[in-house]
């Protein structure tokens, strides 16, 4: 087989549900690897608190905050960021609703206003620590990904005040925020660029809303059996359940392992 670039989505598709790899995964990407396919992962997660499922995997390439932070082999390729006047009414916004926000840049993630439990709820899912405060620490820092707080409905209040920004649901109270344009497929275009790859060349999984332009972009699409309904719709084929050997599966089905 042509060796292929693989791109892997981490939580509910690397991830079981308690949040741990499976030795069958660990196992299967190292042979993969073995069999001369580049192993990527593309996540919504920053590079900070991906970095633990990163050095399990033995894995120094990755596509972080939904392609804002690009890296091959240790070599940082793109990095992104909001701009900061963006960030300022974005937060005077959710201020006006009650609302937190979260900022994360290189090697941190920050909440504006302390103890929200909209931030605890989400955060905690992922078995995270959770941000601490500093009020205006985007003013001051590069701003890669921000975090919103709320419901579906509210959601489009922000979408329709912000068509600059891009909201990509996560979690039942919350969305990601980037700028228009950036999703995992940016990232990996520019990822397949620098190896002198084309799409043919790229196989994707992933589970979650952020992954839908991400199946839509690479040659081959594969959603997990847990995904969103709507991620399936765009998939080349649905494997099964993250918990029931899922990607495992889709591996040895596409024969790189």
């Amino acid at each position: 087989m042509v060796n292929k670039v693989l791109f892997f989505d981490i939580d509910g598709t690397i991830l079981d549900e308690d949040k741990n790899i499976p030795i069958g995964v660990i196992n299967s990407i190292q042979q993969a690897r073995e069999n001369g396919h580049e192993i990527v992962i593309s996540t919504g997660r920053a590079p900070f608190t991906a970095k633990s499922i990163l050095d399990q995997l033995s894995v120094d390439s990755f596509i972080c905050y939904n392609g804002q932070i690009v890296q091959f082999q240790g070599e940082i390729i793109h990095k992104g960021v909001i701009d900061t006047q963006e960030l300022q009414s974005l937060t005077d916004f959710a201020l006006q609703r009650d609302r937190p926000l979260v900022y994360m840049d290189d090697v941190e993630f920050v909440s504006n206003v302390p103890g929200h439990q909209d931030v605890y709820e989400s955060i905690s899912s992922l078995k995270l620590a959770l941000p601490r405060t500093e009020e205006n620490f985007f003013l001051t820092n590069d701003i890669h990904q921000a975090l919103i707080f709320c419901d579906m409905e509210v959601q489009k209040e922000y979408e329709e005040a912000f068509p600059n920004l891009k909201f990509v649901r996560w979690h039942r109270v919350s969305c990601d925020v980037l700028p228009q344009g950036v999703s995992k497929a940016k990232g990996i275009q520019l990822f397949l660029q620098h190896l002198n790859k084309t799409v043919d060349d790229a196989i994707a999984f992933g589970d979650g809303f952020n992954d839908i332009e991400m199946l839509q972009y690479v040659g081959t699409g594969v959603a997990m059996g847990n995904a969103v309904e709507e991620l399936k719709k765009h998939a080349t084929f649905v494997t099964d359940h993250v918990s029931e050997n899922g990607l495992v599966n889709a591996m040895k089905k596409l024969k790189l392992i």
